[in-house]
């Protein structure tokens, strides 16, 4: 009876911390690399040269459509609608797909959607 009351106990102390229902649960991996900056680099008589920035292709593995709280999970890191990934915010999230903007610039993630049978040929190897 006194194991059950203390396991009863904790149970309800890591359910209750308010910190489990608090708004800012989601976070980057801190396990992840950061990208290197791609700012101007000047050259000997002063001038800036523009480095060309390069195409932002970055694996969409996870999608979770729920209205205003969807998610999506982009290279390992779980963002949510108006957080930013590298410059590009996340703007939109549909079935399969996510879409982002960086200026004028767009970019439609989409995630490969596998079929039953290419999931049990998968399964089988």
């Amino acid at each position: 009876m006194i194991l059950y009351l203390r396991y009863v106990a904790i149970l309800l102390s890591v359910c209750l911390n308010p910190l489990v229902f608090a708004e800012g649960i989601l976070h980057n991996d801190p396990f992840t690399r950061p990208l290197i900056n791609t700012s101007p680099v000047s050259n000997a008589q002063g001038l800036a040269e523009t480095v060309e920035e390069a195409p932002w292709n970055p694996q969409l593995s996870a999608v979770m459509v729920a209205g205003k709280n969807s998610l999506v999970t982009v290279d390992g890191v779980t963002l949510k609608l108006g957080e930013e990934k590298d410059g590009y915010k996340l703007i939109e999230i549909k079935d399969h797909q996510a879409t982002f903007k960086k200026g004028k610039k767009r970019v439609v993630l989409e995630m490969p959607v596998m079929t039953m049978r290419q999931n049990k040929e998968r399964g089988a190897e």
